[in-house]
């Protein structure tokens, strides 16, 4: 079996393939503060209740957007699975050319996102990935990622407004019955769904009339809330980042 490893600043998930079969995934609070053996113990008993033996895994595989976090899981695994991970990062076969001014500063997760829509879904494509940030990339018929856009999650922003003014307080995300708020709590829920899907819209309209058509693909744990009213045709893909290691995997493995 192949593990990968999507690090994010919000959450960590873990993916399990067999072959090319997405068995498990599970996702648990990313803590920069736990240790080595807090990481090891969790997982190995994620894996003790499904079965699976430390014989059963071939390889590893990591994308992370959290530097601090790299050697904890490096040495998790070399220390409970006595194996080497492969990470996301300069020098990775990926099959995409980087068309940066700095290709050094893209983000695992971006290339990552890139590598599995261009290998799905095929070129040209824009890939959306709603999380803590939401990171837009274009990828050409080329297969040149050719750059992107990054702006606050819905969360991020949101979190940011409720600390800033103090009568409001804070709300989940859910989507309003009505467009226009009726008080304060639908109309600042109207703002995170209907207002970040307007932005994200318009963004894709804006990146299309510059670069050309393209298919869109989304991701990301809060893709969920707009996905159903966005007006641009888009492909929802839950397990893009997890497709997008083990295809990195299979291009890299020794």
């Amino acid at each position: 079996m192949l593990i990968c490893v999507d690090i994010g600043n919000t959450n960590i998930v873990l993916g399990l393939f067999d072959e090319n079969d997405l068995k498990q995934s599970f996702r648990f609070q990313t803590d920069v503060y736990q240790t080595v053996d807090e990481y090891g113990i969790k997982i190995m008993q994620i894996f003790n209740s499904f079965g699976i033996k430390k014989e059963d895994i071939e390889g590893i595989i990591i994308s992370s957007v959290v530097p601090q976090l790299d050697l904890i899981f490096a040495r998790l695994f070399e220390k409970y699975l006595n194996k080497k991970a492969i990470f996301v990062g300069p020098g990775i076969k990926s099959g995409i050319n980087i068309r940066l001014d700095n290709p050094k500063q893209l983000g695992a997760d971006i290339l990552v996102g890139a590598v599995a829509a261009v290998e799905k879904y095929s070129s040209p494509i824009i890939v959306i990935d709603m999380g803590t940030a939401i990171t837009f990339c274009y990828v050409n018929k080329n297969k040149e990622l050719l750059g992107g856009i990054i702006i606050p999650g819905i969360k991020t922003s949101f979190n940011a407004l409720f600390k800033k003014t103090s009568k409001l307080e804070e709300v989940g995300i859910e989507k309003p019955k009505n467009v226009v708020g009726r008080d304060t709590i639908s109309s600042l829920q109207s703002g995170m769904v209907y207002g970040m899907s307007s932005t994200i819209d318009g963004l894709i309209k804006k990146m299309k009339q510059e670069n050309g058509e393209a298919k869109v693909v989304v991701t990301g744990g809060e893709a969920r809330f707009v996905i159903d009213i966005l007006e641009e045709d888009v492909i929802y893909d839950e397990n893009l980042l997890l497709d997008g290691l083990r295809i990195l995997y299979l291009k890299n493995k020794k």
